[in-house]
C-alpha cells in the first residue's frame, strides 16, 4: 500500500487563535523519488489529484477478483495524479477518468446550494473551503476528500493500528464514532477497534484553547489523551471526541458538549427543558431512555416539573429535538383549537363533517358501523352519528381528538386532517410513520414548510398511533411501556407479538418495558385488544401465537390452521371457542374505508400509470374471486379496478396492469 503522506496536522492560526490544522503537503514538503512509480504530476509545486471515482472503481474491481465485494473495501491507490509517462495500469481502462481534477469556484466563495453540490466521495453537502470537479465524469468533491491519505493518524486518536481509507459495504448502517452521523461514502476505518470516522470529521481544525464563558468561566485547553475522563456536561467517556479541560476547576468537557444549547423543547415532554450543572440528590431517571441520571454531572431538567430529567445526549437526539435554541425566546401560549362546536346537550358540529352529530350508545354490534377517524368498528361505548342519516360515525374518543397535538414520536406539532379521495394529488390514502399501515382515516401531519419545501416528506400518524402516549398501558403486559430504546436498539429489537425485525418488514416504531425484556411494535400495540365478530355475541380477546394450543386449532372464517397465519397472534372467544386470524377478523387492510377511492401511481413496462381502486363492502351473496391470487375474497372489503378486476387486498393489485 502506498502510504506517502498527503498532509499532516500542524500548528497554525485561524482569526488569530491557535489551532491544529490539517495541511496538505506541497511537492517541496514531501519530495518523492523521480524513479518511483508513485511520482505525482504538479502545477507550481502543488500536486494534482486523481478522481476519487477512479480510486473507488479500482477497489471494487479488486474486491470482485478476491470475492470480497460486500465487505469493507480498502483503497490502495494514491490520491496524487501520476506523471503522464508513469501512468499506472489502473488508468489504462478506456472508461476511467484520466484527467486530473480541476478547482471549482463559486461566486463570492459562498457555500454552494444543495442543488449545486454533493461530494461524491463522502456523499454529503458539508461546507468546505475549496471544491474540485472531474471534467471526465462531472462529479464534484471537497478538496479534503480528494486528497484523503490512505493511512491516517489523528491527534486525538491513538490506536495500535492507524486509520485506513475504506469504502463501506453497500446498505450497511455505519455511524461516525466522532459525530454519530451516518456514513454513506468513503471514510476512515480501524478494523481492530471498529472505529469509523467521516472524512469531514477527520480534517476539521482543532482549537488549542476554547473560551466560552457561557459554558465555563475560564478558558479550556485541548487535552489529547482523554479516553479515561468523563465529561461534566454529558457524563460520558468519549475517547474519540476532542476533550478540553480546566485545571483550575478540574472541569472536563467534550468539544461538541461545549456548545450544547441551554433551553430546548423535545418531543418527549410538554414543557421546555433547561440545562443545569447542579442536580438534586436522590434517585433520578432519564425521561427518554429511562436509565439512571448521575447527580454528579449535568443534565436537562424541567423547571415546571420537579421530577423530569434527561441525559444531555438523549435530549439532543435528532429524532427528539428540532435543533432550535430557545434561550431568550419568550414562550407563547399555545392556541387550542377545539375539534367541534357544542350545539346542545349531546349534539355537536365536528370540523370534519357538515352535519350535526348526535351522541349515541352502542347496544347491538353492527360491523357496518365504522368510525370515519380510526376506521375501526363501533364495538361498544358512546359514539357520534350524523343526524341527517348519512353514514358518518365517530367514536366519542375520536371526536374529541385535538386538532393540534404534540407527540413523542415527532419534534414538531401535528395537525389533524381528514383524508378524502382528493388527498395529496388524489391518492386518497397515507402511510402511518409509526405502524407502516396504509389508511384512509384521519391523519395527523406535520405541515411545516409545506409551501416552501414540497420535496420534504411529511410526518404522518394515524389516529390510533397518535393516541399512544407514555406510559402506555398495554393490556397484554403487566408493566407500563415506554419509547425508551435509542434508534439503533429500536431497529434491531424484535417485537414480542409478531416476531418481525427490521429486515422482515417495514420499519415500525417500538415500545418497550423498562422492567423486563418485553418489546412490542406499534402495529401490534394498536390492534384492538378486544373485538367483536358478527357471529358471536361475546367479545373476542387477542392472544399471542404461543397461546394457540389452549384454543381452537382452526380459524372459523378461512378454515385454515391458526398456526399458519402470516401474522402472529389471533382472536378467540373464551365462552364459545370462536377463533379467528387477525386478518380474518379485522381485514388485512383494516384502515381502509368502504366507499373511498384510492390511487396508486406506479411504473410498468417502462411507462407511468395510475390505478384507481374503489373500496367496496364484501357483502354480496357469492364472494368474488381475486384476480391476482385466485382465491375467494373472504375479508370485509374488496378493491375494484375498472369494474372488471377485483382484489382481496391492496397487496394483490400491485402487479396487475391494464392498458385498455
Amino acid at each position: 500500500m502506498n502510504s506517502n503522506p498527503v498532509g499532516e496536522f500542524r500548528e497554525g492560526e485561524i482569526d488569530g487563535k491557535p489551532f491544529l490544522i490539517y495541511t496538505f503537503l506541497s511537492q517541496r514538503d514531501s519530495p518523492s523519488s523521480s524513479s518511483s512509480s508513485g511520482e505525482a504530476a504538479t502545477v507550481s509545486g502543488e500536486p494534482l489529484f486523481l478522481c476519487p471515482t477512479l480510486r473507488l472503481k479500482v477497489a471494487e474491481l479488486k474486491a470482485k477478483e478476491n470475492d470480497v465485494e460486500h465487505s469493507f473495501l480498502p483503497l490502495d491507490v494514491s490520491p496524487k495524479f501520476p506523471l503522464i509517462h508513469e501512468q499506472a495500469e489502473y488508468m489504462l481502462d478506456s472508461e476511467c477518468c484520466k484527467l486530473p481534477l480541476l478547482p471549482l469556484f463559486w461566486c463570492n466563495n459562498k457555500k454552494p446550494s444543495i442543488f449545486d453540490f454533493i461530494c461524491r466521495a463522502c456523499t454529503t453537502q458539508e461546507p468546505g473551503t475549496s471544491y474540485y470537479i472531474c471534467v471526465a465524469c462531472g462529479d464534484k468533491f471537497h478538496k479534503g476528500c480528494i486528497a484523503s491519505p490512505l493511512v491516517f493518524k489523528h491527534p486525538f486518536y491513538y490506536p495500535t493500528d492507524p486509520l485506513q481509507l475504506y469504502s463501506p459495504p453497500f446498505g450497511r448502517l455505519l455511524k461516525c464514532s466522532c459525530c454519530q452521523i451516518r456514513i454513506y461514502g468513503m471514510s476512515y476505518y480501524c478494523p481492530s477497534n471498529n472505529f469509523h470516522l467521516h472524512l469531514f470529521c477527520a480534517f476539521k481544525p482543532i482549537p488549542f484553547v476554547i473560551d466560552h464563558p457561557k459554558r465555563h468561566p475560564h478558558p479550556l485547553t485541548f487535552f489529547p489523551k482523554q479516553s479515561f475522563l468523563p465529561c461534566h456536561v454529558c457524563s460520558l467517556i468519549k475517547g474519540l471526541i476532542p476533550t478540553y479541560v480546566c485545571v483550575r476547576c478540574v472541569f472536563v468537557v467534550h468539544q461538541d458538549c461545549i456548545y450544547f444549547p441551554f433551553v430546548i423543547k423535545i418531543s418527549r415532554h410538554h414543557h421546555r427543558i433547561s440545562y443545569t450543572s447542579s442536580l438534586p440528590s436522590g434517585k433520578l431517571s432519564c425521561g427518554v431512555c429511562r436509565q439512571k441520571v448521575d447527580n454528579n454531572y449535568g443534565a436537562y431538567s424541567c423547571t415546571k416539573c420537579d421530577d423530569y430529567f434527561v441525559h444531555s445526549r438523549c435530549a439532543l437526539r435528532r429524532d427528539l429535538w428540532d435543533g432550535i435554541e430557545l434561550e431568550g425566546v419568550p414562550e407563547e401560549p399555545e392556541i387550542v383549537v377545539e375539534p367541534f362546536i357544542t350545539i346542545s346537550a349531546g349534539i355537536i358540529l365536528h370540523f370534519s363533517h357538515g352535519h350535526h352529530l348526535k351522541l349515541e350508545i352502542s347496544r347491538i354490534y353492527d360491523e357496518k358501523m365504522v368510525c370515519q377517524a380510526c376506521t375501526l368498528p363501533i364495538y361498544e361505548g358512546s359514539y357520534y352519528s350524523c343526524m341527517d342519516e348519512c353514514d358518518f360515525i365517530l367514536h366519542e374518543a375520536c371526536a374529541n381528538a385535538p386538532c393540534k397535538k404534540h407527540h413523542a414520536l415527532h419534534s414538531h406539532p401535528l395537525t389533524l386532517k381528514v383524508v378524502t379521495s382528493e388527498y395529496e394529488d388524489n391518492i386518497g390514502r397515507f402511510c402511518c410513520d409509526a405502524c407502516q399501515r396504509e389508511s384512509c382515516g384521519f391523519v395527523y401531519e406535520d405541515f411545516r414548510g409545506k409551501n416552501d419545501d414540497s420535496r420534504r416528506k411529511k410526518f404522518k400518524l394515524d389516529v390510533r398511533c397518535a393516541s399512544v402516549s407514555e406510559p402506555f398501558e398495554y393490556l397484554g403486559h403487566e408493566h407500563p411501556l415506554y419509547l425508551a430504546l435509542n434508534p439503533e436498539e429500536e431497529k434491531s429489537a424484535v417485537c414480542q407479538i409478531c416476531q418481525q425485525s427490521e429486515d422482515e418488514s417495514s420499519y415500525c416504531r417500538k415500545l418497550n418495558c423498562i422492567e423486563c425484556d418485553f418489546v412490542i411494535c406499534f402495529t401490534c400495540a394498536t390492534l384492538p385488544y378486544k373485538a367483536r365478530y358478527q357471529h358471536d355475541k361475546h367479545f373476542l380477546k387477542f392472544y399471542e401465537a404461543k397461546e394457540a394450543n389452549d384454543h381452537s386449532e382452526w380459524c372459523d372464517v378461512c378454515e385454515r390452521r391458526i398456526a399458519d397465519s402470516r401474522k402472529k397472534g389471533f382472536y378467540s372467544c373464551d365462552d364459545c371457542c370462536t377463533t379467528l386470524h387477525i386478518d380474518c377478523l379485522l381485514a388485512e387492510d383494516m384502515y381502509m374505508k368502504p366507499g373511498h377511492t384510492i390511487m396508486y401511481k406506479t411504473e410498468g413496462f417502462g411507462e407511468h400509470y395510475e390505478k384507481k381502486l374503489h373500496i367496496l363492502r364484501n357483502n354480496t351473496l357469492s364472494r368474488p374471486f381475486c384476480n391476482k391470487c385466485g382465491q375467494r375474497c373472504r375479508q370485509k372489503i374488496v378493491f375494484k379496478y375498472k369494474e372488471k378486476y377485483t382484489f382481496c387486498a391492496v397487496s394483490c393489485q400491485k402487479l396487475v396492469i391494464d392498458y385498455s
